[in-house]
């Protein structure tokens, strides 16, 4: 109960929102493992302090549907084992403090899912698209030490989640370079994802 409490301490100490955030967030959930938690605030509030001047008066937000975020984004810190990820739940907590949580739960709560599955492997392959002028062969990408049918399961799911949209090229069969090559391009949903969760 002295953690929970520590915790919540720490949520009210963020500038600006801190005391709103602990408001909804200690009013719907009750015991959580709060390590994680608590190095994301204690992280984060300089960081806040920074982007003061963007950062959106919580009552523009939907009580209801920003509440359900905070709460899925903490079971995700608390899940989250590796340090880059949870520099992106960061980004995501700051950008929806900036974009208030208001009539776009759906995108915002997918968002979240995603960023939650994906991989630094995708996340690379993102990267390698966005800065593309048009479509690529997706045969074409590799990385130093991982396999090609690594590659091209990170493009399926980047697929299945709609982040990157493809069209058959060709299909080759025997030799070097076999297989389906597809002209793979971010989505425009894809593109929002980076915009929110990756800058």
């Amino acid at each position: 109960m002295d953690k929970e409490l520590a915790i919540q301490a720490l949520i009210e100490a963020v500038p600006y929102v801190g005391s709103s955030l602990a408001t909804l967030y200690f009013g719907s959930k009750q015991k959580r493992q709060f390590e994680r938690i608590q190095t994301f605030y204690e992280e984060i509030k300089g960081e806040i302090d920074l982007i003061k001047d963007k950062i959106k008066d919580i009552k523009e937000h939907n009580p209801d549907e920003l509440s359900a975020i905070i709460e899925h984004l903490h079971e995700r810190i608390e899940r989250e084992p590796l340090i880059e990820k949870r520099e992106l739940f960061k980004n995501y907590f700051k950008n929806t403090l900036i974009q208030p949580v208001n009539r776009n739960y759906d995108e915002r709560k997918n968002f979240l899912d995603i960023l939650a599955d994906i991989s630094l492997l995708e996340i690379d392959i993102m990267k390698l698209l966005s800065r593309q002028p048009g479509a690529i062969d997706s045969l074409s990408i590799s990385s130093p030490g991982v396999e090609g049918s690594i590659i091209q399961g990170a493009i399926y799911k980047l697929k299945s989640w709609g982040i990157v949209t493809a069209t058959l090229g060709s299909i080759a069969l025997g030799g070097q370079g076999s297989g389906l090559h597809e002209n793979i391009v971010l989505s425009e949903f894809g593109k929002r994802f980076m915009d929110f969760c990756l800058k």
